[in-house]
């Protein structure tokens, strides 16, 4: 099969990405968004703050309870009682319940990220009362017992090995263990085996006493459905949830550990090359700039990793990407490549950060990342559920759920001054954490901190 040029590449998925922006109907203003109407927020009678955002774009309705805390405010010893809290309250007891939420398409599940866990209902909207009178029963009221903790426990197991055998999850998380010191932002949402031990009855209801309280609590609602409705449904089924004192944790900084080359071996194909940095805190203007330095490494065609990808000495069997954990702020560029080529490929990873951050960008370069940025984040935030999510963590950030439309007027507001500044700054040799998973041989064997 032959390939086609990249230039040709490039441009279609460029133009692809333009396609989007302009049948989305928005062109360079930050309040012309896709959606017709805003979000607000509001208070329930019963002392919750909801956020609230019409879509008539389907007959659906995303519900999503956010629980402030997340990883961050676990004790030490204590992984994965975030997670396994957040579970408990998703175990429905009546079998002929679990079948209605099926046959009328409802779907329970739930999120845990380091500053918030989050219990979603989504279903269809004709659906939406039976959907909230099971799920606000069990929400509020969860059957916290040493059996239900011990089947919890036992699936966390297997989803902590299913994340250990992907090289990026299991290279994510060992760089927020680094840079947290294991603690905060740096344990293990589905736990260790020591940590699950350790779990008991009594921790769990505490987390639960200590977070599922108005003060720590709030909904983001994606809808078809208007306003009052909704509002009259949440007040009938979500009154239970007790006064509180508000979770009062403070967000945890990173630090860059003294053994900054860490080699975790792993029998593996491929050996996992990145190099991770700490981005300033997240107020707007941070925000703004992360997003492009994201999407300038390694979103989409043109993006600087992406050359790695067509790099003829690396025989085109790069996979490089870039993630950015926006609660911690940490970003980290990696690849993956035969373990024959490593050596190679992390000079090549190298090379890239050390232009970029050496260089800058030109003006050129700056507006077409602000459009890509856009973009991007448009795609992100298409379905209601992604997009309450995102409502939600800038909420919790601090940000305000008015960032959605804020972020664009922070993008454009980036000065190429600024913006190369803050590369220099972000992007420093000194400032890198390099991280490589493979197997033995692949460089000093040095564990995880």
């Amino acid at each position: 099969m032959k390939r086609a040029p990249t230039a040709l590449v490039c441009t279609v998925l460029m133009m692809t990405g333009w396609t989007f922006i302009m049948r989305a109907g928005w062109t360079a203003g930050p309040r012309d968004m896709p959606w017709k109407e805003r979000p607000e927020k509001f208070m329930l009678s019963t002392g919750l703050a909801c956020i609230y955002h019409r879509d008539k774009s389907s007959p659906t309705t995303v519900v999503e309870l956010f629980v402030r805390g997340g990883t961050s405010a676990v004790p030490s010893g204590l992984d994965g009682l975030a997670y396994l809290t957040t579970r408990l309250t998703l175990e429905i007891p009546d079998e002929g319940k679990v079948q209605d939420l099926m046959s009328q398409a409802t779907r329970l599940s739930l999120f845990c990220s380091e500053d918030c866990s989050i219990v979603l209902i989504e279903c269809l909207s004709e659906n939406l009362e039976s959907a909230l009178r099971v799920g606000s029963e069990i929400i509020q009221d969860p059957l916290i017992t040493g059996l239900r903790i011990g089947r919890v426990k036992e699936l966390m197991k297997l989803y902590g090995r299913a994340e250990a055998d992907e090289s990026p999850t299991a290279g994510r998380r060992a760089v927020l263990r680094a840079f947290f010191d294991g603690n905060g932002y740096g344990t293990d949402v589905y736990g260790t085996e020591e940590s699950l031990r350790a779990i008991d009855r009594k921790d769990a209801l505490a987390f639960y006493r200590r977070f599922f309280t108005k003060p720590n609590l709030f909904f983001c609602i994606g809808t078809d459905l208007e306003k009052e409705p909704v509002r009259a449904l949440l007040e009938k089924y979500f009154a239970k949830f007790p006064d509180g004192e508000p979770a009062g944790i403070a967000p945890a900084q990173p630090v860059l550990p003294s053994n900054r080359e860490i080699v975790l071996p792993k029998d593996t194909k491929q050996t996992y090359i990145s190099r991770a940095f700490a981005l300033p805190a997240p107020d707007a203007a941070n925000q703004a700039k992360g997003y492009l330095l994201e999407t300038l490494l390694g979103k989409g065609p043109g993006a600087r990793l992406w050359g790695l990808r067509m790099a003829e000495r690396l025989a085109y069997n790069v996979d490089a990407r870039v993630t950015w954990t926006k609660s911690s702020g940490i970003l980290e560029a990696y690849l993956e490549t035969e373990n024959a080529k490593n050596a190679r490929a992390s000079e090549a990873l190298d090379g890239v950060l050390a232009g970029l951050q050496d260089k800058g960008i030109t003006d050129e370069e700056l507006r077409t990342t602000g459009t890509m940025a856009k973009a991007q984040f448009l795609r992100a935030t298409e379905g209601k559920a992604p997009r309450m999510q995102i409502l939600g963590l800038f909420e919790v950030l601090g940000l305000g759920y008015g960032h959605l439309e804020g972020l664009f007027e922070a993008i454009d507001a980036v000065t190429l001054e600024d913006m190369n500044a803050y590369i220099r700054a972000a992007l420093a040799p000194e400032r890198a954490l390099k991280l490589t998973i493979g197997p033995a041989g692949t460089g000093q064997m040095q564990g995880d901190r």
